[in-house]
């Protein structure tokens, strides 16, 4: 789903009724079956969750829609967007639609795309057909994955960067036998890559990646999961089967020379609170490649924490107010590598969190391998249904550094995103204000207003 409003629901009723998931896109399936849990603690969000998730359950529909036109000020400094699939900041329009086609149970069609204008292409996000049931469920296209249980960022895989054609293994329901298993495997060829090290020479291939995501709930209200991708070179011979088997279990083989893949893995906690006032506190704990040659070691470390309340307490603002805030400091050598010159990137864009983006770049297009502690703080003020107000803070410092030097003297980024949603005429609409400053210490701002149907 690329709703945001209605992801950010689904978030709130996630924490509410302690659904055990550590990834995204959340299922269709799942969603409704918690729904129920929250009719008469929270009737508003639950009336309003099973109106929008009315257009997913049906056998034809348009499930979402929606045109935006924006205008910012500096909009060649080359910012990119968080989590947009690769949009910059000089974007002048944005066009997305996506629909469904049900002939049975077992067969879902989806037809998406994606259009701005820093892009030449329409990009066929949320593309595929799966076919399956609840435990099982085969899927081909341009299916996104979020390997991460934060809403605002993901280290390993997010959809900062657009989805290429991949090919997947899942089940859209936990089996609740099995402690509330989850599991998606998925292997996909990523866009071209002017710069990857085959054989000792530097080529201009499509690189694979693989990714691999399995949960489960040991205890009641307590998720934790295990998230691993691999980047490979790719090349003319292709990617074997054996390849993907070998550097999956034995990681520290391929680093000990003659290097041809790019690994990352991250162990992932949530943990649920009831009572009067619900919340969530979650962690990654996160590595590319290992240390000292042992497959049990992850190198590189990052550490990441957040909290969610989708309520807030009545002494402190009020219920109609929620509050998101998450924290990621990492070391250096971070999406970046000696085998791939633009680093864990598709398309230019780093796959995992929006703050790669925010660095240095050689002259081969290659980024400064820095560390960086990144805050980001989401308020929300729920007006009435269908009507919100949300006011975004984030910040990346880029200062810390680790054991390398800088390619450039970086600054603390900053911005503010105040956005609204709302409707007119009966149909969904919105605004966003986005402005700051970047680590390069260019000011810039942003107006985007979107119409949908």
């Amino acid at each position: 789903m690329q709703d945001r409003y209605l992801n950010g629901r689904i978030h709130q009723m996630a924490t509410v009724t302690q659904m055990p998931s550590l990834s995204k896109p959340y299922n269709v399936r799942q969603v409704r079956a918690q729904l129920p849990l929250i009719e008469h603690s929270h009737p508003t969000l639950y009336h309003e969750l099973d109106r929008l998730l009315s257009p997913y359950e049906q056998k034809l529909a348009l499930t979402y829609s929606e045109v935006t036109v924006a205008a910012a000020t500096d909009p060649d400094n080359g910012k990119l967007l968080p989590n947009a699939r690769g949009e910059q900041l000089n974007s002048s329009y944005r066009v997305t639609a996506q629909g469904q086609y049900r002939p049975a149970d077992w067969l879902v069609v989806n037809v998406g795309g994606l259009a701005y204008d820093s892009q030449n292409e329409v990009i066929p996000v949320g593309s595929y057909v799966a076919v399956g049931n609840d435990s099982i469920q085969l899927d081909f296209g341009y299916r996104e994955h979020w390997l991460s249980p934060f809403h605002e960022s993901a280290m390993v895989h997010s959809t900062n960067a657009q989805p290429s054609v991949s090919v997947g293994l899942s089940n859209p329901m936990p089996l609740e036998n099995w402690w509330n298993l989850k599991y998606d495997i998925f292997f996909t060829r990523l866009e071209h890559m002017d710069g990857v090290r085959i054989d000792g020479e530097w080529l201009n291939v499509r690189p694979g990646l693989t990714g691999f995501h399995m949960s489960i709930e040991p205890i009641a209200g307590w998720v934790i999961g295990a998230n691993r991708t691999i980047q490979f070179n790719g090349g003319d011979d292709g990617i074997s089967l054996k390849e993907i088997w070998q550097a999956f279990f034995n990681p520290t083989a391929d680093q000990q020379g003659n290097a041809s893949d790019n690994q990352i893995a991250s162990l992932t906690s949530k943990m649920h609170f009831g009572g009067p006032v619900p919340f969530v506190l979650y962690a990654e704990y996160a590595g590319e490649d290992t240390v000292q040659l042992k497959n049990t070691r992850l190198g590189n470390l990052a550490v990441s924490a957040g909290i969610h309340l989708p309520f807030m307490p009545q002494w402190l603002l009020g219920p109609d107010w929620s509050l998101t805030y998450e924290f990621t400091e990492h070391a250096h050598a971070w999406y970046s590598h000696h085998i791939f010159r633009q680093g864990y990137s598709n398309n230019g864009v780093v796959m995992g969190h929006w703050a790669g983006n925010d660095r240095c770049y050689n002259s081969n297009g290659g980024p400064d391998s820095v560390g960086s502690q990144i805050h980001t703080a989401r308020l929300g003020y729920q007006r009435a249904a269908g009507s919100r107000y949300e006011l975004a803070y984030r910040s990346v410092d880029n200062r810390y550094n680790g054991r390398e030097t800088p390619m450039c003297d970086y600054e603390v980024g900053r911005d503010i995103e105040l956005s609204h949603y709302g409707k007119l005429m009966g149909h969904p609409w919105g605004w966003s204000l986005f402005a700051g400053q970047t680590v390069h210490s260019d000011n810039f701002a942003r107006l985007e207003i979107s119409l949908g149907w």
